[in-house]
């Protein structure tokens, strides 16, 4: 059996719908991400995430450092990174951190990998900061990074970012298909169980969400772009990175789940966010953009 989580989140909500799932460890609630109001008064002095192939392998495998670092403006009560890094279009690793009365914060992973793959690492920074009178307002960020890494026992072990030499054009077009497939065949389940259809949606994989930073969603302003962005990223903060939860109510680590798709609605209605278990399940996460009252 397959299940349908539904997320609903007004877009100029100016308090947080709850989620329904809620992830705790015994008696200790995790730390979360929660969207408040964005402060446009605050901003990031940087913002970074890098990926950089080691020289030497490791127990046969090569090594790809990835940080992640960001600065903020000023000191807030909450700071907040979560990194997301996926290998051929599932994921690999992922690494979150808080820490209160701070401007920056840095992690830093080694990812191990025995086969040519293509990395792509996202991240989503966070500021929460209180105000007078009780008000709570929000600053977000996001970086990404991406490389191909050639491991391969007829070439030398190498990496790059931009194809250059027709070796490395032709090492591109295999992993970027071998990506591209992945996600259209989590996509098509997805569709053939949960009865939609992708041609009603503007689909855009996480790994370029970034880029709606700069340029508004079609339909949207720049501010509501702001807004669906920052729920965007709670939700897959509580229902992906945290664990996610199966048709029989158990919660599995994403970890070797696919990349997640989101899928604008052409109808500026909601989204939906896709993904596939390692164990095959369809998850589908739905979103409402506006109220309908």
């Amino acid at each position: 059996m397959k299940k349908l989580w539904f997320l609903s989140i007004s877009v100029l909500a100016i308090m947080v719908s709850a989620f329904l799932i809620q992830f705790q460890i015994g008696n200790t609630s995790i730390e979360t991400i929660t969207f408040f109001p964005l402060n446009d008064a605050v901003k990031y002095k940087s913002a970074s995430t890098s990926l950089t192939l080691l020289k030497d392998k490791v127990n046969n495998q090569h090594q790809v450092d990835w940080k992640v670092h960001s600065s903020l403006d000023r000191e807030a009560y909450l700071r907040q990174d979560m990194g997301l890094l996926f290998v051929n279009g599932l994921l690999k690793g992922k690494f979150a951190k808080w820490e209160q009365d701070t401007s920056d914060l840095s992690q830093e992973e080694l990812i191990s990998y025995g086969e040519s793959a293509r990395y792509d690492a996202i991240s989503f920074h966070y500021a929460e900061l209180h105000g007078d009178g009780n008000r709570i307002t929000s600053a977000q960020k996001m970086s990404d990074d991406m490389i191909y890494v050639v491991d391969s026992h007829f070439s030398p072990l190498q990496s790059f970012t931009i194809a250059k030499s027709k070796q490395e054009k032709e090492w591109k077009r295999v992993l970027d298909q071998s990506v591209r497939n992945r996600l259209n065949r989590s996509l098509k389940i997805a569709e053939n169980t949960f009865r939609f259809k992708a041609a009603d949606y503007l689909s855009v994989p996480l790994d370029t969400i970034r880029k709606y930073e700069d340029q508004s969603i079609t339909g949207f302003t720049k501010k509501e772009t702001a807004n669906i962005l920052g729920k965007l990223w709670e939700g897959l903060y509580k229902n992906y990175y945290l664990g996610i939860k199966k048709s029989d109510g158990t919660a599995i680590d994403p970890n070797g789940s696919t990349m997640p798709l989101i899928l604008i609605a052409k109808d500026k209605s909601h989204l939906l966010v896709v993904t596939q278990t390692r164990t095959g399940e369809s998850i589908v996460l739905k979103q409402l953009l506006q109220d309908r009252n």
